[in-house]
């Protein structure tokens, strides 16, 4: 993994991605930017993007639309529940989940298993507003 230096760029999209509980796009986070008067391009912000993921401070997930969204989130092992209409997200974990699915791992020889679960439905606030 390279070691990238801090920048006032990525400093901004840190910043603007820390603002929400919301996974974006690039192009979205993009925008947001740019109406906030931050002159960065789409390339610059799609870097400082993939440093932060790299670099743990941020998630990046395949939305239902398959467009890669990204949130600022813990650095433990958690899983996502989105709202699909929002886009809010709330880390949680599965209690024991862990546990069995290393089990089932060791008992057919896997080593290294990794995995992500993403649950996506409508927010309780999305809910009301229906």
């Amino acid at each position: 993994m390279t070691i990238r230096r801090a920048t006032w760029q990525k400093t901004a999209v840190f910043e603007a991605l820390n603002q929400d509980q919301v996974f974006v796009s690039a192009q979205e986070l993009h925008h947001k930017l740019f109406s906030a008067g931050q002159k960065l391009g789409l390339t610059t912000v799609y870097r400082a993007l993939t440093d932060l993921v790299e670099a743990g401070q941020a998630d990046v997930l395949a939305g239902e639309d398959n467009e890669m969204r990204y949130r600022v989130c813990s650095n433990k092992h958690h899983h996502h529940l989105i709202c699909r209409k929002c886009g809010t997200a709330v880390e949680f974990d599965l209690d024991g989940f862990e546990a069995e699915v290393s089990a089932l791992a060791t008992k057919h020889g896997y080593k290294e298993v990794a995995h992500s679960i993403e649950l996506f439905g409508i927010c309780e606030k999305c809910g009301m507003s229906a």
